[in-house]
């Protein structure tokens, strides 16, 4: 399922710093939630097929790709932004690294 395209009930979108982003991640994202994780020149998309103590596995919906997996305090320091929609699209949120 595509949640790019989706519109969700609430929209959030604010700049924090990097540990604030791996904080968030580690509280609100589960399994079934689409996520846009922006690092370095790299970003990875798509549903959230599983997610504990800040490892993740994202099925990016693409044949080549296919399913990705991230340690998050691995990119810590390269994080840009964040894109979480919640797998009831009840909120899209925005989070993007103080410049």
């Amino acid at each position: 399922m595509d949640k790019k395209h989706f519109t969700p009930q609430q929209y959030i979108e604010k700049e924090v710093d990097s540990n604030e982003i791996l904080e968030y991640m580690y509280k609100n994202i589960e399994e079934g939630d689409y996520i846009e994780v922006y690092f370095g020149r790299v970003h990875v998309e798509g549903i959230v097929v599983g997610a504990s103590d800040g490892f993740f596995r994202v099925d990016t919906d693409n044949d080549t790709l296919g399913v990705l997996e991230f340690e998050v305090p691995s990119i810590i320091d390269d994080l840009i932004e964040l894109v979480h929609i919640r797998e009831d699209n009840a909120e899209k949120v925005i989070l993007r690294v103080k410049g």
